[in-house]
C-alpha cells in the first residue's frame, strides 16, 4: 500500500482511486494485456527464468513469463484496491478493495466472489488467522476489522493506531501487529484481536509488518526523521525492540517478505524503485535491485523459490530467491496500477485485482507459469 498521509486519507476516499500512487501508476502504465500472448511481447525472461515445480505437481517445469488464464468479473466501483492474502486451510482469497470501502473473499481456484463485505472504510491490509478462524483487515482512520473465515461474517471492530496500514498474524502469542503508518508505531493486540492494545513507538511513519515464526518476532519496516530507514523487530509479548537494521540505499522501506527458510527479508522501497535484501541473522542489507517504479505489494511462491513485487506502474518483476544476492529473472506488464499481487503455493496461480479490466469494469486477473 502507498504512503496515505493523514491529511489525504479523506480526499482518497472521495477521489475514486486518484491518490499519490494511483497516478503514478496510471502514467507509467502499459494497458492491461488481453490474452495470453501478450506478456511475452513485454516481458524480458532470462534463461533463469525456469524452475522445476514440485513433483507432487508432475514433471513440468515452470517458466516466464506469465500467461493469463482468465480475467473475471469483481463487483464494486472502479477503483483502487490494496493488500490480498491466501487462507490455505479454505481456499480463499481475501482482496481489500481500498478506495471501495470493501473487502472481497473468492475462490481461489477460479476467482468467483463468495462474499462482498462493505461499509469498511479504506480497506488496507489483510492478515489470516487460520487457526483461530478469523481474518483481519485494517480500515481508517483507526479500525481493525475482525472476519470469521468460515461464515465471512463481519465479528467485531477494533480501535488501532492513526492510518493502520499492514497488518501481521503471530500464530505463538495469539496477537496480532497492526503497522500504525500515520503514527509511526506498531499496535500488539491480544488474544487474536479481542484483547488489549500496546502501542510501540518506532519511528515518523511505518510500513508492513510480518511475523517471523522462527524468532517469535515481528518485522516491521520504518522511516524515521532522519536516513536511513530501518527493518525493525519487536517482542511481541513485551513489546520490546529486539533489533534495528538500517537499510542504506532503501528510500520509502514499505512492502515486506520473509524467505521461506527464515534467514532473509525482502523489502520493497518505494521512493527510489528497489528491492532491497536483509540478512536476518548478520543484520544487515546485502544487496539491491531495480523495480517497477514505486514498488508496492510482494508475494513468494515457495515451491518455486520466486519473489514477485508489483508496483504501482504496472511493471511485475519476479526475482529467483533460490540464490544468494537478488537474481532478477523476469519483468512484464501485468495491467494499469497493478500494484497488489498474490500467490496461491499450492498452484502456483498468480492473481492482481485490477480496478478496471477490458471493459473497464474491476476485474481478478488470474495468471500462472508456463509449462513445458
Amino acid at each position: 500500500m502507498k504512503r496515505l498521509l493523514p491529511w489525504l486519507a479523506a480526499v482518497a476516499l472521495a477521489s475514486a482511486g486518484c491518490d499519490r500512487g494511483e497516478s503514478a501508476g496510471s502514467s507509467g502504465s502499459k494497458g492491461p494485456l488481453s490474452n495470453a500472448a501478450s506478456p511475452a511481447a513485454q516481458a524480458v525472461p532470462t534463461p533463469s527464468a525456469v524452475a522445476a515445480i514440485p513433483a507432487s505437481d508432475g514433471s513440468a517445469r515452470a517458466r516466464l513469463p506469465l500467461v493469463l488464464e482468465r480475467d473475471v468479473s469483481l463487483p464494486g466501483n472502479s477503483n483502487r484496491f490494496d493488500y490480498q492474502e491466501i487462507d490455505p486451510a479454505s481456499g480463499h482469497l481475501v482482496i481489500a478493495h481500498m478506495n471501495d470501502d470493501s473487502v472481497l473473499v473468492v475462490d481461489a481456484r477460479n476467482g468467483s466472489v463468495l462474499k462482498e463485505l462493505t461499509g469498511i472504510r479504506t480497506a488496507r491490509g489483510v492478515a489470516i488467522g487460520g487457526d483461530v478462524g478469523r481474518i483481519f483487515v485494517t480500515s481508517s482512520p483507526n479500525q481493525l476489522v475482525i472476519i470469521d473465515n468460515k461464515t465471512l461474517n463481519e465479528m467485531a471492530r477494533v480501535p488501532t493506531g492513526r492510518g493502520p496500514d499492514g497488518v501481521g498474524w503471530d500464530p505463538t502469542h495469539k496477537m496480532v501487529g497492526v503497522s500504525d503508518q500515520s503514527d509511526g508505531a506498531l499496535s500488539l493486540i491480544a488474544d487474536a484481536g479481542s484483547g488489549s492494545r500496546r502501542q510501540v513507538p518506532l519511528g515518523s511513519e511505518t510500513g508492513n509488518v510480518v511475523f517471523d515464526p522462527t524468532r517469535g518476532w515481528f518485522w516491521i519496516t520504518v522511516l524515521k526523521s532522519m536516513r536511513p530507514d530501518q527493518l525493525v523487530a519487536v517482542e511481541p509479548t513485551s513489546g520490546k525492540v529486539a533489533i534495528q537494521i538500517a537499510l542504506p540505499g532503501c528510500k520509502g522501506a514499505h512492502g515486506l517478505r520473509l524467505h521461506p527458510d527464515g534467514q532473509s527479508a525482502f523489502v520493497a522501497c518505494e521512493d527510489n524503485s528497489v528491492l532491497a535484501r536483509v540478512d536476518l541473522a548478520g543484520a544487515k542489507l546485502v544487496g539491491t535491485g531495480r523495480t517497477g517504479k514505486d514498488p508496492d505489494v510482494l508475494s513468494v511462491d515457495p515451491g518455486l523459490q520466486w519473489l514477485y513485487v508489483a508496483a504501482e506502474s504496472g511493471d511485475l518483476t519476479v526475482f529467483d530467491i533460490g540464490k544468494p544476492g537478488i537474481n532478477l529473472i523476469d519483468r512484464e506488464n501485468v495491467g494499469s496500477a497493478s500494484h497488489s499481487v498474490a500467490i496461491d503455493p499450492s498452484t502456483h496461480r498468480v492473481f492482481f485485482p485490477l480496478k478496471a479490466g477490458p471493459k473497464g469494469v474491476p476485474v481478478l486477473r488470474i495468471m500462472r507459469p508456463s509449462t513445458e
